[in-house]
């Protein structure tokens, strides 16, 4: 292979610092690697709107010593999660209390991600913010052997800089316009393959969140919301409790939002105005409002993870698993396994797709990707039966009422009461059906 003469030198470049880039960082710093890592943002985090939970054991493997790490880059511990289903008179709530109060915390990622990136530092990692990748060095055999940046060389000259890396890391998120460029994805992803989430951050007057919530200053609960909140829409509404205020937000796939002409945040407004929110949200400060794409393309999306001189993680990769509420972690534990590889390929003196093929048999070993596989039709599932975001909260909530309501009626009454909503709205023909569909995601 011919060597490309570059402007800046390194072993590796990470495209991307958000938990995938940097957790691949991390490793690579520690094992004493020259790595690079390239942030597009003023720093990492900064362009992320993520308000969710995130995950002690996953983030041990990065920094052994969390939670008990100064300053602490979470908000709180989450001791309650679970479901709100909503309709249009009324809820159901379905959650636990956390017996492990350090298992998650809730977390914005501009606070978050500079905390990885200290450590990552720290491991000899060096950072380069407000910089974009705009394309990829190759070699005279056309692999890929480092990048092009949209900073100047130097003072004295203002062409873009080029860095050459003897394998580069693309964690760039979901937009994946290197992983595209650099042939692991054969075309765009289409709009079923993506959510579009809308959240909201609201401030409540001192002391309000805990109260209205049953809460304690030390406690945390994180809500998946089902039913009214996306009119019948396939996707979820969630809900967070942060430090001093509160994450709301919705997501919808792409295609339904396109097809029926529906904007986010009209959704999002609609669901303000259910009694459960008007009161839990009185009197509230909007502090910021945001939007962004979640992948679900999934295990039947997967790209080619790896070619000559490069890997991809992270959502990049696809690995998000929406049903079990699975992101932060599985990007970090697939920027783990690429910086594994990376550094095997640097050990051989290999980079390769012969050598760095093995990136692709140490996901294949992970349990991330069995349960993206195991539960591979699951967007198709819920795009074909949209009738479980309606129906079903609806039908629960319903015989919920008729059940713990004392109505002067004989027991077996109100059962065969319950039997006929369920004929009515669903029938146990096709509640039998929607429970055998969803069954074989896993079986």
């Amino acid at each position: 292979m011919g060597k490309v003469k570059a402007d800046f030198e390194y072993d590796v470049v990470i495209v991307g610092g958000g938990p995938a880039g940097l957790s691949a960082g991390i490793y690579l710093g520690r094992k004493g690697v020259k790595t690079l890592l390239i942030e597009r943002g003023r720093f990492c985090g900064a362009k992320n709107l993520f308000g969710g939970v995130v995950y002690t054991e996953s983030i041990k493997t990065l920094a052994p010593e969390f939670p008990n790490v100064e300053p602490f880059p979470c908000e709180r511990q989450v001791t309650e999660e679970g479901y709100l289903i909503l309709t249009e008179r009324g809820y159901v709530k379905l959650t636990h209390s956390k017996e492990d109060r350090t298992h998650s915390f809730t977390a914005f990622r501009a606070k978050f991600d500079p905390f990885l990136a200290d450590v990552a530092q720290r491991a000899g990692v060096d950072l380069a913010p407000k910089t974009k990748v705009v394309d990829f060095l190759k070699d005279d055999d056309g692999n890929i052997s480092g990048v092009i940046v949209d900073r100047p060389k130097s003072f004295f000259d203002s062409s873009p800089a080029s860095i050459s890396a003897k394998v580069v890391i693309l964690a760039e998120g979901v937009n994946r316009v290197l992983s595209q460029k650099a042939g692991l994805y054969s075309r765009d992803f289409q709009p079923e393959e993506v959510v579009l989430s809308v959240k909201e951050v609201l401030q409540l007057p001192k002391g309000e969140l805990e109260k209205r919530l049953g809460l304690k200053e030390d406690e945390g609960l994180a809500l998946e919301i089902l039913g009214f909140i996306t009119q019948g829409y396939p996707g979820l509404g969630f809900l967070y409790t942060n430090k001093n205020s509160i994450s709301f937000g919705i997501g919808v796939f792409l295609s339904e939002l396109a097809k029926n002409r529906v904007r986010p945040y009209e959704l999002l407004e609609r669901a303000k105005t259910h009694p459960f929110f008007q009161r839990l949200f009185e009197g509230a400060e909007v502090l910021e409002y945001g939007a962004h794409l979640i992948p679900e393309w999934g295990y039947k999306g997967f790209p080619k993870f790896y070619g000559n001189g490069v890997l991809v993680c992270g959502d990049a990769g696809g690995f998000v698993n929406p049903l079990f509420k699975e992101g932060t972690n599985l990007a970090i534990y697939s920027g783990l396994l690429a910086g594994e590889t990376a550094f095997l390929a640097l050990e051989k003196g290999d980079f390769s797709e012969k050598t760095l093929k093995v990136y692709e048999e140490k996901l294949k070993e992970s349990y991330f990707y069995k349960d993206l596989a195991l539960a591979k039709n699951m967007k198709d599932l819920f795009l074909r039966n949209k009738h479980i975001f309606s129906t079903y909260p609806e039908l629960l909530y319903e015989a919920m009422s008729l059940f713990f309501s004392a109505q002067g009626k004989f027991k077996r009454e109100v059962i065969k009461e319950i039997i006929t909503l369920i004929k009515k709205k669903r029938g146990f023909l096709g509640v039998l059906k929607d429970f055998l569909s969803f069954a074989r995601l896993f079986w």
